[in-house]
């Protein structure tokens, strides 16, 4: 089950600009962790009043995620600031996320889609597929592009495991099927974090993410 849910902390391990592992004179893992926590803490409190003002100006129905933020040392509960808006329903549902065999992970499908994403502060996306083309987060060709965003918008929230459900990453129940668009604005550790993307996206920017699902498999 570890397998399944790593995701969940990839964002703190990565949003850590002051520390590293290697450094023997540096601080213990325990340390680190705490450095991490403190700095999502601190980012996800600066950047909510701007994701707010925006989503507030430019979402019609906007819904706010209630997912807390998995801090793994700090003992505290606050949600991940991530706001989505769907545009469009699926046009067909018959598409299943699903465990894989072992049920340690999830499949990974491929999608055809159109999708931007842009800055708080700008129309002009830093990235964009108008025509659509195939993506998949096993494929090494986009791995700039992907980001823990990818992962929210696409995945269910939870999965059915042995008469039970657990919880996942994902922002809807069942997560994108064809058909599916949808308007996500997320806090900057769920896209490039304190380092940002050379020449495209600056440090610490909260991000808009659209996708349009034209086919899934």
């Amino acid at each position: 089950m570890k397998k399944l849910i790593r995701f969940l902390f990839v964002v703190s391990l990565s949003t850590a600009a002051f520390t590293s592992c290697n450094d023997t004179d540096g601080p213990d893992i325990n340390e680190i962790r705490l450095r991490n926590d403190q700095y999502a803490d601190s980012i996800l409190s600066v950047e909510k009043p701007k994701i707010e003002a925006y989503v507030q100006a430019n979402l019609i129905n906007a819904v706010e995620d209630t997912t807390k933020y998995p801090f793994e040392v700090l003992n505290k509960q606050v949600k991940r600031g991530i706001w989505y808006e769907i545009l469009s329903q699926p046009t067909d549902d018959s598409y299943e996320y699903k465990l894989n065999a072992t049920q340690t992970n999830v499949v990974y499908p491929t999608w055809k889609l159109k999708y931007s994403v842009k800055l708080l502060t700008s129309d002009t996306p830093v990235f964009s597929d108008t025509e659509g083309s195939t993506y998949s987060l096993t494929s090494n060709d986009n791995n700039n592009i992907f980001t823990y965003a990818w992962l929210v918008a696409f995945f269910p929230a939870r999965y059915s495991l042995n008469g039970s459900f657990i919880p996942y990453v994902g922002l809807t129940e069942k997560g994108l099927k064809k058909g599916s668009k949808i308007k996500l604005v997320v806090p900057s550790i769920y896209a490039y974090g304190s380092t940002g993307l050379s020449g495209k996206v600056p440090a610490n920017s909260p991000l808009v993410y659209e996708f349009e699902v034209l086919d899934i498999q």
